[in-house]
């Protein structure tokens, strides 16, 4: 049973609607709340949460279930939200889907203020090397005009979950959704719009590459993206890779974002 708490509208019929998914298996629930609190301590734009979960306890605006029986599974659950009749959306919503293994260091307004129209993508722009236009970490669209996703993913799940994997894109099973979104606005020429690279901190699980990030972006942005604090340019530090969870990281500054 899905849970509905105070919703925040904004504007007379629109609303922005800030999406994201939980599982139990690496994280634990605070995650979704420390991510929403995060965001409203850094951002003047009111907003509704959303959350796909297997724990009813997260603290959301609305807690939709996990279904761990059906055809989608793990992380692809975010495409979900690309359907215009999921998620209570309304014609003219703004939808944002983030990842909740992230921390808000900075002002956002930016960010999740950014504009967006009929069939464009907003997606991070990202420093470090990539082969692809879009980044999993967030995504920004009017509600329904990307609908595509959804639909077209949801024709062949089981192939799609395990597509990548098996041709060897990706290093493990179910990975991929954002090589899948990738694909599938640029075959629909979907405009892609990345926000500024320096905003992006990226922290490793290892401590070899999280150095040769630092170093990264101290090349190109002329200062580090963090030592004993993290870059004021900085808005948002994503923790990637498998396994790279926030709460047994070793970075003191995160005790003074994240809570």
């Amino acid at each position: 049973m899905q849970s509905v708490k105070t919703l925040i509208v904004c504007g007379e019929n629109t609303m922005l609607k800030i999406c994201t998914v939980y599982y139990g298996d690496t994280y634990t629930p605070d995650y979704v709340g420390k991510l929403y609190d995060g965001i409203r301590k850094n951002c003047s734009i009111p907003f509704q949460s959303i959350c796909i979960s297997d724990d009813p306890s997260v603290e959301a605006d609305i807690v939709l279930p996990y279904n761990h029986y059906g055809d989608t599974k793990k992380h692809w659950h975010k495409l979900k939200f690309f359907s215009p009749y999921f998620g209570y959306q309304n014609p003219g919503d703004d939808i944002i889907i983030m990842d909740i293994d992230q921390v808000i260091t900075g002002n956002i307004d930016d960010l999740i203020g950014h504009d967006v129209e009929e069939n464009q993508l907003i997606t991070y722009g990202t420093w470090w090397y990539s082969s692809l236009q879009t980044n999993g970490g967030f995504y920004k669209f009017k509600s329904g005009s990307l609908d595509y996703v959804w639909n077209d993913f949801i024709a062949g799940p089981e192939y799609w979950q395990m597509h990548y994997y098996n041709e060897r894109v990706v290093h493990f099973p179910y990975y991929g959704e954002q090589n899948y979104v990738n694909w599938k606005t640029e075959e629909h020429e979907a405009k892609i719009i990345k926000t500024p690279e320096k905003w992006i901190g990226k922290c490793d699980i290892n401590i070899k590459e999280d150095t040769i990030n630092n170093r990264l972006y101290n090349k190109k942005f002329g200062d580090y993206m963090f030592m004993d604090n993290v870059n004021p340019d900085i808005k948002v530090v994503h923790f990637t890779g498998p396994g790279n969870t926030i709460h047994n990281n070793r970075n003191g500054w995160i005790k003074d974002y994240w809570k």
